[in-house]
Order: structure tokens, then C-alpha cells, then sequence
């Protein structure tokens, strides 16, 4: 099962999607995102992880129960939420400026993100349907006006905190949650 849930400001910012023609384009992924998810993904104590994200994190256990112990995380979700993120802009061909030495995305490239952000959680779902025994994953991609990021991790017990991320209506920053549940 599938599950996309948005705050009001990126369903604001998708909505044209479906106004729109011809509809707006997505970036491709690209070689170094499509390397990423060829190297798949590494289990560790429990957590989902990218391979390419191994060791990457400095002063960061590699164990994820001794990363959580040292870091100070709550539990595996708040592990996979730290390791597994990254941010699109990286990735995709949008113009960021520079003021102040402060990134700066505009609200149109901050919408190509976000949909880009939904193929790349396609391709995650695609990493963990082909693991031996497919657990259910959360993608939350989040856009505000000096980043886009994307976080993956495994859906647990407790999780619900995401819903109160959403539920804030006077909140600048788009907010998307995909779920998908095997």
C-alpha cells in the first residue's frame, strides 16, 4: 500500500501538477543517484541504511546501536533519519544563489525538488521490495527556501511524530510523507 501525505504548503505547490499543460518535467536522476541506489542498501543492527552512506558520517559509530548510544538518538528511526539523508539540489539541476554565504532555492526550483524528490522515494521503495523480506518504508522529503532534503526510514511502532510535522498550517515549509507498506 501506498501513502502520500502532505502539509498545506507543498499540496498548495503540487496542485498546478494536475492544471498544468503540458505538466511540469522532473529531472533525471542522474549518474551519482542512480550509482547510489545500485549499491543498494546495507542492514545494520536492525537499520536500513544506503551502502553509500557507510562510514560517511565522521565521529559517527558505525554500529547503529553504538551511533544511537553516542548521538544520542531516540531509536532506530532517528538513526536511519540522521544517516539517510541527503539533499536533492545536489542532484538535480536547479539554481541555487548564494547570499551572504546562505543558500538561497527559489519556490519554483523548491517544487521541482519536491517532485523530484517523490521519483527518488520511488526508487527507494524499489531497493527495499527487492531486500529478502520487504519492511515498510517512510520517504519524507522536506523543501524550504536554502534546501531540499530527502530522508528514508524503516516504518516502527512510535512513529507517529511525523503527523504532528504536518499538521502545522502556517508552517513556509513544504512537507511531503510517502509511506509504502508491503
Amino acid at each position: 500500500m501506498l501513502t502520500i501525505r502532505m502539509n498545506e504548503a507543498a499540496a498548495s505547490a503540487l496542485r498546478p501538477l494536475t492544471t498544468v499543460d503540458p505538466p511540469p518535467t522532473v529531472p533525471d536522476l542522474g549518474q551519482e543517484l542512480r550509482d547510489k541506489f545500485a549499491e543498494g542498501l546495507t542492514h545494520n543492527d536492525g537499520a536500513w541504511i544506503f551502502t553509500e552512506h557507510v562510514g560517511q558520517w565522521v565521529g559517527v559509530p558505525a554500529s547503529a546501536s553504538a551511533a544511537i548510544a553516542k548521538m544520542g538518538w531516540k531509536d532506530l528511526s532517528g538513526y536511519e533519519w540522521f544517516v539517510n539523508a541527503f539533499h536533492l539540489e545536489d542532484y538535480a539541476p536547479v539554481h541555487v544563489e548564494n547570499h551572504d554565504g546562505q543558500p538561497q532555492i527559489s519556490h519554483e526550483d523548491q517544487v521541482v525538488l519536491l517532485r523530484f524528490g517523490l521519483v527518488v522515494a520511488d526508487n527507494v521503495f524499489s531497493l527495499v521490495r527487492a531486500l529478502p523480506e520487504p519492511v515498510p518504508v517512510r520517504c519524507v522529503i522536506g523543501a524550504n527556501d536554502t534546501c531540499v532534503v530527502f530522508r528514508f526510514h524503516q516504518i516502527r511502532s512510535g512513529d507517529e511524530w511525523i503527523d504532528d510535522a504536518l499538521k502545522k498550517p502556517d508552517d513556509p515549509d513544504m512537507m511531503a510523507v510517502v509511506d509504502r507498506h508491503p
